[in-house]
């Protein structure tokens, strides 16, 4: 990686081949998107699609059917699949995309006090491009995270309004992912939170 990610306020999230060919068609900037499973012919068919509209594709690669997650499986992925990073939430496999230079954003979920530290710890020993932090409504929680840890932090799962995404952007969180379609196009909100 060369510089810091310019990271979208909202990141459409999508899982069925329907809504790739749909969100290839999409005009907003930047433009990323994050692929949650499938198999592995169809991610790649996928993400070769929304490249070629000028999409930057984040791939779920825990999530791939066919995909081996050891550091031969994820140089395969890279060099077949051709993604411009992956999303994992184990510390090993950051590392392997690291090494074949994929862009990487390690997912944690703040489920308690522990599952938050354990992940924070893991962040600051692998060194991902950014963090995921799951679920994305937890404003206070991921405030602190976005404090501890060295990287921009996105938040995703269970947002459903514009208010909600506004109250995360204001704790420093960069961006929203989401599968709920009535927030793709939702304007950049005019108030941001302590950003890093």
């Amino acid at each position: 990686m060369t510089g810091p990610l310019d990271i979208p306020h909202i990141i459409p999230t999508i899982r069925r081949f329907e809504e790739w060919e749909e969100l290839a068609s999409w005009e907003q900037s930047p433009r990323w998107a994050f692929i949650l499973g499938g198999a592995f012919d169809e991610v790649a068919q996928a993400t070769g699609l929304l490249q070629k509209r000028g999409w930057q594709v984040f791939v779920h690669i825990d999530m791939i059917r066919g995909c081996a997650t050891d550091a031969e499986g994820v140089r395969f992925f890279a060099e077949y699949a051709g993604p411009d990073g992956i999303i994992s939430t184990h510390s090993a496999v950051i590392g392997h995309a690291k090494k074949v230079r994929l862009k990487t954003i390690q997912r944690i979920f703040l489920l308690d006090s522990q599952s938050v530290a354990t992940g924070v710890q893991q962040v600051q020993a692998t060194r991902p491009d950014a963090v995921e932090t799951l679920p994305g409504t937890l404003s206070e929680v991921t405030g602190r995270v976005v404090r501890q840890i060295p990287c921009p932090v996105i938040a995703g799962g269970l947002v459903s309004s514009a208010a909600e995404v506004t109250r995360m952007l204001d704790v420093g969180v960069r961006g929203i992912s989401t599968s709920n379609r009535g927030l793709w196009a939702l304007p950049k909100p005019a108030r941001r939170g302590g950003q890093k």
